[in-house]
């Protein structure tokens, strides 16, 4: 299975390091520089055996420019090794079947790209852009 190439778990150690956030240790003190062949090849096993059991993200909140907070997780660093390897064996899987129009969630995609393919798509004065995430709560 593709899952078990040592391979793809040091590309997704490769993706992983290049990003921003990569040395932010998680819940349990590790960053991504503490990553090594055996480290993988555990991960690999708990997989394989169905013992693998995800570690509680840490909940930090970053202060968002108008005053309020935003919160977010912090996974540990194996968890983002194993969402790496799975985001790109289904990216692997399913890629090459979706519709060339589907622009969603998708590499090097975005609404900008779904925009341009529209053929009378000729541009806009103004977008009306809102968060409803809280909107519920507060109404009778």
């Amino acid at each position: 299975m593709i899952l078990n190439a040592p391979d793809l778990w040091e590309q997704a150690y490769g993706n992983i390091y290049a990003n921003k956030g990569g040395m932010t240790p998680g819940v349990d003190g590790r960053t991504i520089d503490g990553y090594s062949d055996e480290r993988a090849a555990n991960l690999r096993e708990l997989l394989r055996e169905n013992r693998y059991v995800p570690t509680p993200v840490q909940r930090v909140y970053i202060p968002k420019p108008n005053g309020k907070l935003r919160p977010l997780g912090m996974p540990t660093t194996d968890d983002k090794l194993v969402q790496e390897v799975w985001r790109m064996v289904l990216e692997l899987t399913y890629e090459p079947v979706f519709h060339d129009t589907s622009h969603g969630f998708r590499p090097k995609r975005s609404c900008h790209t779904a925009l341009k393919n529209i053929a009378y798509w000729s541009g806009t004065k103004w977008f009306i852009e809102f968060d409803i995430e809280g909107y519920l709560d507060h109404t009778s």
